[in-house]
C-alpha cells in the first residue's frame, strides 16, 4: 500500500457508508468554518473564501492530521503519552472547542475581539480546532485503517504506518474541506438574501454541543447513536 492509495481510502471513505462515523467531526467542522465565514460577511462585506476560508482549512488539516496520524501510530514511542492521557487530552480538546463556539458567537457583539478577527488568528484558531478534532475522534476500523493500524502498532513498522495514517487523515480532511467550501460558496452568491447572524449563531451552538459533549464524555453515547442507524 503506498501514500496514494491510503489519501485515496481517506477521501472515498467520506463519501461513502463509513461517513456515519465520520459525523464526529464532520458536521461541528463545517458549523466551525460557516460560523466564522459568516461572522466575517457581517464585519467585511467583501471577505475573500482564500484567505478567510482556504487558510483555515490549510491549517485544520495539518492538525489533524498530524495528530490523528500520531494517535494511530501507536508503535511509535513519541505517540504512546498522548494515547496514554487521550482522555485528559480530550478533555482539553473539548474546552478549545468551547472557546471556538463562543468566539462565533462574541466576535460581531464585542469590539476588542472584532478587532482581533484576522485571516491570521482565524487560522490558528482552526489549526487548534484541527488538534482538537482528532483528540476526540474515534474512527470507525476500516479494511484498509485496519492495515494501517496493524503496521503502526508494530515498532519495525510503525514509521511506515505512520506515513499511511498521515496520508490516510490527510484524504479525509480534504474531502470534508472541499465540501465545506462548497457550503461557504453556495451560501456567499446568496448574501442579499442570507440572515448571517442567525445561521451563525447556529452554527456556534453546533459547536458548542460539541465541546459539552468531548468534556463530559458524552461523544462515545453520540458516536453508538449515529452507529446504531446502520448496525
Amino acid at each position: 500500500m503506498g501514500g496514494g492509495a491510503a489519501a485515496w481510502g481517506g477521501f472515498s471513505s467520506f463519501f461513502s457508508i463509513w461517513q456515519l462515523c465520520i459525523l464526529q467531526i464532520s458536521p461541528f467542522f463545517i458549523a466551525f468554518i460557516t460560523g466564522v465565514y459568516l461572522a466575517t460577511l457581517l464585519q467585511y462585506k467583501d471577505a475573500g473564501i482564500l484567505r478567510w476560508v482556504i487558510f483555515p482549512c490549510i491549517a485544520y488539516t495539518a492538525g489533524f492530521t498530524l495528530f490523528y496520524s500520531l494517535l494511530i501510530a501507536s508503535g511509535l514511542s513519541f505517540s504512546r503519552p498522548l494515547i496514554t492521557n487521550i482522555g485528559s487530552l480530550r478533555i482539553v480538546a473539548g474546552l478549545l472547542i468551547l472557546l471556538a463556539s463562543l468566539y462565533i458567537f462574541l466576535v460581531n457583539r464585542n469590539p476588542a475581539l472584532g478587532r482581533l478577527h484576522r485571516p491570521f488568528l482565524l487560522s490558528v484558531l482552526s489549526l487548534l480546532i484541527g488538534i482538537s478534532f482528532a483528540l476526540m475522534y474515534s474512527p470507525c476500523i476500516t479494511p484498509m485503517l485496519s492495515d494501517i493500524m496493524g503496521l503502526a502498532s508494530q515498532r519495525s513498522t510503525a514509521a511506515g504506518g505512520w506515513v499511511l495514517a498521515f496520508c490516510y487523515g490527510l484524504g479525509t480532511s480534504i474531502a470534508l474541506c472541499l465540501v465545506s467550501v462548497a457550503l461557504i460558496l453556495f451560501l456567499g452568491r446568496r448574501k442579499a438574501t442570507l440572515r448571517a447572524a442567525p445561521i451563525k449563531n447556529a452554527c456556534g451552538l453546533v459547536l458548542l454541543a460539541a465541546a459539552l459533549m468531548n468534556i463530559t464524555g458524552l461523544m462515545r453515547h453520540y458516536k453508538a447513536f449515529v452507529l446504531g442507524f446502520v448496525l
